[in-house]
């Protein structure tokens, strides 16, 4: 099982990313961090996604694909790998973005692989 810990619903996935993840995606709704969050709040954050991933099965027979606010996605990797998950991230070519007249930029983003993330030593 695929559980996708981020802002990018598998629904709007490439077919390529789909295939990737090699079967069903479970999505996770990614949380906001609020920049005034403590550390020990974040770890709380970290302990709720993890109970989440927990209401899905055994860890040790998941991927994870984490992605999201640095702290929050640390800490959750760390708890995941611990318990035997394996963790990745999404992997794109060169970044194409345009800044808009605005100041606002339009990304696109162009699924290449999902590359593991190996043991964070604490």
């Amino acid at each position: 099982m695929f559980i996708n810990i981020s802002n990018h619903p598998s629904s709007k996935w490439s077919p390529a990313q789909l295939a990737a993840a090699g079967g069903k995606v479970i999505d996770i709704p990614f949380p906001n961090v609020p920049p005034t969050a403590t550390p020990a709040e974040v770890e709380e954050m970290a302990q709720r996604l993890l109970d989440e991933v927990a209401k899905h099965g055994f860890f040790h027979t998941h991927t994870a694909m984490v992605q999201g606010e640095f702290s929050l996605t640390y800490a959750l990797t760390g708890m995941l790998i611990r318990l035997g998950t394996e963790v990745v991230v999404a992997t794109s070519f060169e970044r194409k973005s345009v800044e808009n007249p605005d100041g606002s930029k339009t990304v696109v983003f162009e699924f290449v692989q999902f590359r593991r993330i190996y043991a964070i030593e604490q």
